[in-house]
C-alpha cells in the first residue's frame, strides 16, 4: 500500500477532514451573486481545453486497468461503488426483462458509467448514453465509445430507447444555467426513472446560487453552483414523478463562507402513470 492510502486508512475520519481543508483539497462555496451572469463574472473560470485534457488522461488509466476509477480528472486505485444508484439502476433493468438505456447528462467521458459498469453483470442489455459538451463528445467519440457507451451533443440526438430509461443527472444539475429546464427534458425523453445524484440541497425556500471554488490538487478554478431548495425541488418534481427513497452522497454535508449549511444529496423517482 501506498503512503497515501495507509494514511487515509488509519487517520480518523474528522482528521482526514482537516488534512483535506488544509491541503485545499476541501469543496469550498462563498459569494452571493444575484444571478447567473453576476455569477459568471465572479468566477474565474477554467480552460476547458485543460480540463478535457486532464479528464481525458485520468479516463485513459482507468480504461487501461492502471486505476479503478476516475472523478473530476482524480484518480482512485480502490473501487468504490455508488450502491445508491447502482441499486435504481437494477431495479429499473429488472422491470424491463434486464434491459436498461441511461441518458447520463454531463457524464464527462462515461466516469458514472466505468463505476458501475463492474456491478451491472445481470443487465442483459444496456446502452449508455453521454450528454456533454462538443468538445467532450468529440474526445469520447474518438476514444472511448464502445457497443454499450455512446456520445451525444444533444438529448434530442439520442436514440430511441431500447430498454427501460433512466434519466441521470449526477454531480450536473447545479452547475446548469436553467436547472429546471433541464429537469423538464426527462419527461421528454420517455425516461421512466428521474436519478438526482450529488446535488447540493438545503432547507430554503428558494434556490441559492454561489461560487464554487474547486480545489487545488485538481485545478485551479471556479464557477456558479446552485444550492437548491428541498422544498422547490420537490415541488417542481412531484407532477410527474414520485420518489422511491433519497440518499446521502459522499460529499457529505458543507457550510458556505456565508454559513449555509447544505448537504450533497441524491432522488431516485419514477414517472406517474
Amino acid at each position: 500500500m501506498n503512503p497515501r492510502g495507509l494514511l487515509k486508512d488509519i487517520t480518523p475520519p474528522l482528521l482526514m477532514k482537516a488534512y483535506h481543508k488544509w491541503r485545499g483539497q476541501s469543496l469550498r462555496f462563498g459569494g452571493t451573486p444575484q444571478g447567473w451572469n453576476e455569477a459568471a463574472r465572479m468566477s474565474s473560470g477554467y480552460s476547458e481545453s485543460a480540463i478535457l485534457d486532464r479528464v481525458r488522461t485520468a479516463t485513459r488509466a482507468v480504461v487501461a486497468g492502471e486505476a479503478a476509477y476516475e472523478r473530476d480528472s482524480v484518480l482512485f486505485d480502490k473501487a468504490d461503488y455508488p450502491f445508491a444508484l447502482i441499486t435504481a439502476l437494477l431495479r429499473a433493468a429488472a422491470s424491463a426483462d434486464m434491459r436498461l438505456d441511461v441518458i447520463d447528462f454531463g457524464g464527462s467521458l462515461g466516469s458514472t458509467y466505468r463505476q458501475c459498469r463492474p456491478l451491472l453483470d445481470a443487465v442483459q442489455h444496456l446502452q449508455w448514453h453521454v450528454v456533454e459538451q462538443p468538445h467532450f463528445v468529440e474526445a469520447g467519440r474518438q476514444e472511448f465509445e464502445t457497443d454499450e457507451l455512446h456520445f451525444w451533443n444533444d438529448i434530442s440526438d439520442v436514440p430511441e430507447k431500447t430498454g427501460r430509461r433512466i434519466f441521470l443527472l449526477s454531480s450536473t444539475l447545479q452547475y446548469v444555467e436553467k436547472p429546471h429546464e433541464i429537469l423538464a427534458r426527462a419527461t421528454e425523453v420517455c425516461a421512466s426513472y428521474l436519478i438526482i445524484d450529488r446535488t447540493p440541497m438545503a432547507d430554503l425556500e428558494e434556490d441559492f446560487l454561489s461560487i464554487q471554488m474547486v480545489p487545488r490538487r485538481i485545478y485551479k478554478a471556479s464557477y456558479p453552483c446552485w444550492i437548491f431548495s428541498e422544498g422547490r425541488l420537490s415541488e417542481h418534481l412531484e407532477k410527474d414523478w414520485t420518489t422511491i427513497y433519497s440518499f446521502l452522497c459522499t460529499e457529505g454535508f458543507h457550510r458556505t463562507v456565508n454559513g449555509l449549511e447544505f448537504g450533497f444529496k441524491g432522488l431516485v423517482m419514477e414517472r406517474k402513470p
